[in-house]
């Protein structure tokens, strides 16, 4: 049976969603099992496991792997910050700015828009930024990930009606 670890030196039972559920119902094994562990050792707290932060993140666009969440501080004020670093930093801030304020996107779905054409605007942002300030990249144009994100915004709000009706 799996769904749970006992810990002797810190008196503890980790315990996962799946068995609480089960072990609600007081005529299951993972009742009985528990309720054997906790009369032999009743000072034993029950806790349960929370999810696991993972080691190795993979790009799902290239593949490649990381030891972080390479998205973890691209938020509005860091790419902000880097494309106005940019000698033609106003040619890059037209599509920033339409893609962060365009009225018709969700404010959910602005962000994830705005990250999507940084990205592929500025492949080497992580890796090698200087390359930015010695070669001029030609600006890529919104409108696919304009209209991805529109499309994203609506399946989920089907999605949601679905649900509800």
């Amino acid at each position: 049976m799996k769904g749970y670890k006992v810990d002797f030196t810190a008196s503890t039972i980790t315990i996962t969603a799946d068995f609480a559920k089960k072990m609600n119902d007081p005529t299951s094994a993972e009742y009985k099992t528990i309720s054997l562990i906790k009369k032999d050792f009743p000072q034993m707290k029950i806790i349960n496991k929370t999810h696991k932060t993972p080691r190795k993140y993979v790009s799902k666009s290239t593949g490649e792997t990381f030891n972080c969440n390479q998205f973890k501080n691209l938020k509005y004020e860091n790419m902000e910050g880097f494309i106005n670093g940019l000698s033609n930093s106003e040619d890059y801030m037209k599509p920033y700015l339409f893609l962060k304020n365009c009225g018709s996107l969700p404010l959910t779905s602005r962000y994830t828009a705005v990250r999507r054409w940084f990205v592929a605007q500025f492949p080497e942002f992580r890796k090698n930024p200087i390359f930015y300030l010695y070669n001029e990249v030609k600006v890529i144009e919104v409108t696919p990930f304009f209209q991805q994100a529109k499309e994203e915004a609506e399946e989920n709000a089907r999605k949601k009606e679905e649900g509800v009706a």
